[in-house]
């Protein structure tokens, strides 16, 4: 973001759900570099030993707490810190499928409920970060409007019910504090009342199918509890060490050797990229956002209306290294058969109309260069190309704020 495109941030005391993820640990950068009056970040990290823990952002005004979305009391002793919640914490769809189901609605679905319930009892403003991968329990195809778009019955209709069950346990959750997995079996017991809908399984996986339907189910709580709702597309740009197609195919690319093909590993997947410079603005503007009368509070982020498939992908990354090495090296990357027409394009006119109005899209190919610089640095160069420090040295972890040792305990 540059200081022409930031818009006014009105809040001093921010919390950030899942400190360690990609956007969360980006969101932390941009808001104490753009920001000038955020003067502290209240943020949930799982685990402070996983590596994933380094994204942390070396900043005094960073407070940690530990335990994760499971643990009411965390949830509860973060979200009081903040004026404004972004809820980024999820189970994600690039991840192992769990052996038991229940991780991903007690993460995705429950954890959900209860920071809206919070958010709403404690008067917090709400931003939630859903995906574009909803738009995979519809029709696919078209030119994609947030408005408009129609979503499968089944999975609207189960919503519909079952959010009030979510909602039932997550003032228990509330009420008794502990942990939501304690919950299990009254979530069971829901879900034996209310199945959720499978047939027919988007990509004939599980784990895309539940992804779906527990992020439209949270985005249902949000938008319950008055919150912003933000779907993001396909996360890339410096700073995401994860394993998001855009990045993955940066890295196959640096590393192919001469004689390597590079071969398609997901023929049948559609990328629309979104540049985390522009994910940051979207979230900051989001704080503040003023809308239309008739204009829902939802908004696709993505760089660019078009999408790409994988051969596509490689064969722009590899053009951006050679740019940036001043080669002209040919490389060997499998083709895919061309679609006879595009099966859909986002709509992003409301994206840069309402909510980043004078904010200039990151082009792909600029984006993928800022990327690749990153990538091709050692760990301190990485992060001062994006943040201006360095996070050699990471941040001393606390479960309090103030020096205070220990977790609060419950208000």
């Amino acid at each position: 973001m540059t200081d022409a495109t930031v818009p006014s941030f009105p809040y001093r005391n921010v919390t950030i759900t899942g400190g360690t993820g990609t956007v969360a640990a980006q969101l932390q950068r941009a808001l104490l570099r753009d920001c000038t009056g955020v003067e502290r970040i209240a943020t949930t990290v799982r685990d402070p030993a996983a590596p994933r823990a380094q994204r942390l952002v070396a900043s005094p005004k960073l407070d940690v707490f530990t335990g994760g979305i499971q643990d009411v009391a965390v949830v509860r002793n973060a979200i009081e810190r903040g004026e404004i919640v972004y809820h980024l914490a999820a189970w994600l769809a690039n991840t192992a499928m769990p052996d038991d189901p229940n991780v991903v609605y007690l993460a995705n679905g429950l954890a959900s409920a209860v920071v809206c319930r919070l958010c709403r009892q404690l008067g917090k403003t709400l931003v939630y970060t859903s995906s574009h991968s909803v738009y995979f329990a519809g029709p696919y195809e078209g030119r994609i409007a947030e408005d408009t778009f129609a979503f499968r019955d089944d999975f609207t209709d189960w919503i519909e019910n079952a959010r009030h069950e979510y909602y039932r346990l997550a003032d228990i959750a509330l009420e008794r504090g502990g942990k939501l997995e304690d919950l299990a079996s009254e979530l069971d017991a829901v879900h034996e009342k209310l199945p959720p809908p499978f047939e027919p399984l988007i990509y004939d996986r599980e784990e895309y199918h539940i992804y779906c339907l527990t992020k439209l189910l949270g985005e249902r709580f949000a938008l319950d509890h008055g919150g912003v709702v933000l779907r993001l597309a396909n996360v890339y740009g410096p700073g995401d060490d994860s394993t998001q197609a855009v990045g993955e195919a940066c890295a196959r690319v640096t590393d192919a050797a001469g004689s390597e093909r590079l071969t398609i590993r997901q023929p049948f997947k559609k990328l629309v990229p979104a540049y985390l410079g522009d994910i940051c603005a979207s979230l900051v503007a989001a704080a503040s956002v003023s809308l239309p009368d008739g204009t829902s509070p939802i908004f696709t982020v993505a760089s660019q209306e078009d999408y790409l498939k994988e051969d596509e992908l490689l064969r722009t990354v590899a053009t951006a290294l050679n740019n940036l090495r001043g080669e002209t090296r040919a490389y060997d990357i499998e083709r895919l058969e061309p679609d006879e027409q595009k099966a859909f394009t986002y709509d992003t006119t409301k994206l840069s109309k309402v909510l980043l109005p004078g904010h200039e899209l990151m082009p792909l190919a600029k984006g993928l260069e800022e990327q690749l610089r990153w990538l091709d640095g050692g760990a301190e160069e990485r992060w001062s190309l994006e943040a201006g420090v360095s996070l050699c040295s990471p941040l001393p972890l606390r479960e309090g704020v103030g020096g205070r040792g220990g977790r609060y305990p419950p208000p």
